[in-house]
């Protein structure tokens, strides 16, 4: 019962927040009540907790109401998202052109890795990763590496005794999960060879904003027989480059320096 009451309640400050437009940016609490179909007493309740929380303001003239400015806050989340796919891809495309390599980059999401980019190679290579799909987030080199990233007490959360193995190479025990992501911490990179799909292998880097956070992973990846001997350490370079560029480019000022 107080779920559906803490649904509905949800569902009410929704209502409100999507009566304001371009065309109408500030109403009345009558006019909101019009437009929502509720009661003026809920409306007036709702409204005071979206006051408090920042996300209505209260315009001192008129004494109507309007969007505050917590919405350019959370709205700033959003565009950063839309900035880093704009800033990426054109390194990523130049990654993928240097390596001959399948190239992506994913982002945290609600428990997942989230693939935002993906630059396919010429090769023929079944077990890319796609725009838009969802991945374990402990499994593979591009979800690790943003997962040795997280806080520790989102990564103890997501670590349980009952992960999945897709393949014999998944790395499903706490504790050496654990060690890997620690590795992966001081190294710098992360990398994988068929913990998703046999016969496919993979390197991770990590990419960091100007406050110094790593905001997604970008990775290169294809048939494993490609990750040997002198290509490795061929990947491994180009990766770090690319993702101290882009890292740069979102204004982390450490990132290592241009002109290679």
């Amino acid at each position: 019962m107080e779920n559906k009451t803490k649904t509905r309640s949800i569902d009410r400050a929704l209502d409100i927040i999507e009566t304001f437009t371009f065309r109408d940016p500030e109403l009345t609490l009558v006019e909101i009540s019009k437009r929502t179909g509720l009661a003026l007493a809920t409306v007036h309740r709702a409204i005071q907790t979206l006051l408090a929380r920042g996300y209505i303001e209260q315009n001192p003239i008129s004494g109507k109401y309007r969007l505050g400015m917590e919405f350019v806050r959370v709205g700033g989340v959003v565009i950063q998202r839309l900035d880093l796919v704009k800033i990426a891809t054109p390194f990523l495309r130049d990654l993928s052109r240097k390596t001959e390599q399948h190239v992506n980059l994913s982002i945290y999401d609600r428990g997942e890795a989230l693939c935002l980019v993906n630059v396919e190679s010429f090769h023929s290579f079944r077990q890319g990763i796609q725009v838009g799909q969802r991945l374990p987030i402990y499994a593979g080199a591009l979800s690790k590496v943003i997962l040795a990233h997280l806080p520790a007490e989102k990564i103890e959360g997501i670590i349980t005794d009952n992960l999945v193995s897709y393949t014999p190479q998944t790395i499903a025990q706490k504790e050496a999960l654990l060690d890997e992501l620690a590795a992966i911490k001081r190294q710098g990179y992360a990398e994988s060879r068929g913990e998703l799909a046999l016969g496919a292998a993979a390197l991770a880097a990590p990419m960091r904003n100007y406050e110094n956070k790593v905001v997604a992973g970008i990775s290169v990846s294809g048939p494993e027989h490609f990750y040997t001997g002198k290509n490795v350490g061929y990947f491994i370079g180009e990766l770090l480059y690319t993702a101290a560029d882009i890292s740069h480019e979102l204004g982390y000022s450490d990132a290592l320096l241009k002109g290679h």
